[in-house]
């Protein structure tokens, strides 16, 4: 156990935590933390399963004390190694499970970071209430790690990220102190840097590396009285394309996710479409959620997003709209099932020293031709390792998965990312759209922000994290964040 044995004697509070299972180092069971879903792997000495505030905050007194590594961990769905380390201890919030309180009167819910997603909405909707972020592991990843990446997902289209819902966070900082961080509700502020106007945001997107999140309260809103979930197949991507910026600009569609499946996903999913039929000569899947009121009814809006699909692709009578529940959700199981697959992938690719590299830059919307017009360019840099691409794409925001199957591969497909990763920011867009850097994305954060504001960033995680002992190499480089 190494350093962990400089905890372990006497009448140490972890013989107290072992006693109740919270502090656990049998080898069989600290493997079962030391995998994400890309099947990266950790090195965990020891997993802390806390109950409560208290255990976290005397948990990271002890440990600060000894500098001592410590990571926080949901359900490990990070795409970006962000809840893997190569030592240290896995600090797991699987038991902070409990939804506090949904106020319907005030649309505000309070709650604990280790609530599976897919369960929270779920409860706001039975109180009549919609909570918006909806990534497409909702069912395996916690409002925790929606916090820890500022997860999005298909209906920030219309609704926003994470961040954008959260209200006020309890964090314990990397010297066991407690806070509370509450962004101001008034119409005006001044006090201070402007960046700190809604201290609670310095968390979101932090993945781990300012404090751990105790207790989350988020905004509600009403839910949406009925959405069509219409499909729309290209024989080419530049139809495609041309077809969501116009989708974009007419005021008379207003979506609240406008998604996209390339030839490689479509492939994916033929064998499980049931039912769907999928056009032999389709290229490109472009599917969209639209809202509309009940004393509207769908069809002025069905009108208008027929039009504009005439306008765009010759397989129109091939249009699908999905009106029932079992049809929304059965397409949103296809949708899942493409990221599974390649996760499954990047698994078996990991065992020849290969792995799945999953991109996550984004642009504005009218700028994703150019992005994908560069991407032909230098696609052949990748071989003939898989590719498949889906996206976000009414916000300007494709997932491109590239299968590495042994290390030259995944040299080659870092290489491809990082010049992608480049020409989105050059394109007035971003390194990371929602999953955040993890340890995956750290050599690009320099393409997103210049030395001064990395610095301050640095700053901020010294201020609360004082020892460097939270989430080791996850944003900057272990020895950098020092």
């Amino acid at each position: 156990m190494g350093a962990l044995s400089l905890l372990s004697g006497g009448s140490s509070p972890l013989e107290l935590f072992a006693h109740s299972g919270r502090w656990v180092t049998d080898p069989d069971i600290v493997q079962g933390y030391c995998h994400d879903a890309l099947g990266l792997q950790g090195g965990f000495e020891a997993v802390f399963r806390p109950e409560n505030t208290a255990d976290i905050q005397e948990f990271l007194r002890m440990y600060s004390d000894k500098g001592m590594s410590v990571t926080c961990q949901g359900l490990r769905s990070s795409l970006t190694g962000a809840s893997m380390a190569p030592g240290g201890v896995a600090l797991s919030l699987e038991r902070f499970n409990r939804i506090l309180d949904i106020d319907r009167r005030r649309r505000r819910a309070l709650v604990e970071p280790g609530v599976v997603l897919a369960e929270f909405k779920s409860a706001a909707a039975a109180e009549g209430l919609f909570y918006p972020p909806d990534p497409t592991s909702a069912a395996e990843c916690t409002l925790g790690g929606n916090v820890a990446t500022n997860a999005s997902g298909s209906r920030s289209l219309k609704y926003g990220a994470t961040i954008e819902w959260v209200r006020a966070l309890q964090v314990v900082d990397g010297s066991g102190h407690l806070l509370t961080a509450r962004s101001a509700e008034g119409g005006k502020i001044c006090a201070g840097y402007g960046a700190f106007y809604n201290p609670a945001h310095l968390f979101v997107g932090s993945e781990g590396t300012l404090g751990v999140v105790t207790r989350i309260e988020v905004a509600l809103t009403e839910l949406p009285r009925a959405f069509m979930l219409v499909l729309v197949f290209f024989p080419d991507m530049t139809r495609a394309l041309d077809f969501v910026i116009d989708a974009r600009e007419d005021p008379a569609c207003d979506p609240r996710s406008l998604e996209f499946l390339d030839e490689g996903c479509l492939q994916i999913i033929r064998g499980r479409a049931e039912g769907l039929n999928i056009p032999s000569s389709a290229q490109t899947l472009v599917y969209f959620e639209q809202e509309y009121a009940a004393d509207e009814g769908y069809e002025p809006r069905l009108d208008a997003w027929s039009r504009l699909v005439e306008r765009h692709t010759p397989l129109v009578e091939e249009t699908r709209v999905a009106w029932t529940d079992a049809q929304k959700e059965h397409v949103m199981k296809l949708r899942h099932f493409v990221p599974e697959s390649m996760n499954a992938l990047s698994i078996q690719a990991i065992r020849t020293g290969g792995c799945k590299i999953s991109t996550d830059w984004a642009v504005p919307y009218r700028r994703l031709p150019e992005l994908f017009a560069y991407f032909e360019e230098i696609r052949g840099r990748l071989g003939s390792m898989p590719v498949v691409r889906f996206a976000h794409i009414g916000e300007g925001h494709p997932h491109f998965n590239f299968i590495a199957r042994d290390p030259a591969e995944k040299r080659a497909a870092e290489e491809v990312d990082w010049l992608m990763a480049r020409k989105a920011v050059a394109l007035g867009g971003t390194i990371t759209g929602e999953h955040g850097v993890g340890k995956m994305k750290r050599e690009h954060l320099a393409l997103q922000y210049p030395p001064g504001v990395i610095a301050a960033m640095k700053a901020l995680k010294r201020s609360f994290d004082p020892k460097g002992i939270l989430a080791p190499g996850n944003i900057f480089m272990a020895d950098e964040a020092a």
